[in-house]
């Protein structure tokens, strides 16, 4: 499977789909990395760099047409999103809907920016994390796979941003397995290989 991924923040997620590649974990690797911008992107551009990685900064006024053109001229099959940008129906086509978007709340419960933040301001006990198929709308398309994440009365939005990144690589790692064996993309449970590295990974950044 050919696989693409779009950051617009440290690109962690992604970064880790290439290490679970590396020690032997997933077929696919990352075929093309698109940024957004740069500045908080660069620790992710420098390990494209270490990794051999091709990778491009895309200019936002022209994101439909990149993404199209990237798709081509690669002929990408997937693509990963931890991404602040609305992908164009075009581009979902363009991938016959295998575009996948971790969004950090038990959909759908919170779409949109902001997820984590109204999450603590909400009053539950609970947040979560959900992995799903990217469709027209904002955060809409069918889910793949959640996890509850519990709030603390300490956390911040740092704390529990990071918990929710914990819980939710071993279903991103879960859902490259799956795509790129053409299983249907809808699990439960994750490989326990994927949740042992998944946890280490989490230790070292």
């Amino acid at each position: 499977m050919r696989l693409s991924w779009a950051v617009s923040g440290r690109g962690m997620a992604a970064r880790a789909v290439m290490e679970a590649h590396l020690a032997g974990l997933l077929q696919s690797k990352l075929d093309l990395v698109i940024f957004d911008r740069t500045g908080a992107t660069d620790s992710m551009i420098e390990y494209c760099e270490r990794r051999g990685i091709d990778f491009q900064v895309v200019v936002p006024t022209n994101l439909e047409a990149e993404l199209l053109e990237g798709q081509r001229a690669r002929r990408l099959d997937s693509m990963g999103l931890t991404f602040n940008r609305l992908i164009p129906q075009s581009v979902i086509e363009s991938f016959n809907g295998r575009i996948f978007n971790l969004h950090l709340s038990l959909l759908p419960m919170f779409p949109g920016f902001g997820a984590t933040r109204k999450a603590l301001q909400s009053g539950l006990p609970y947040a979560g994390v959900t992995v799903h198929l990217v469709d027209a709308g904002i955060d809409t398309g069918p889910i793949i796979a959640q996890r509850k994440v519990p709030i603390r009365a300490s956390d911040d939005e740092a704390t529990l941003g990071r918990r929710q990144f914990e819980a939710a690589l071993p279903l991103l790692l879960q859902t490259v397995r799956v795509m790129e064996n053409q299983k249907k993309t809808q699990f439960h449970e994750c490989d326990a290989d994927l949740t042992r590295f998944a946890a280490g990974y989490c230790l070292t950044v």
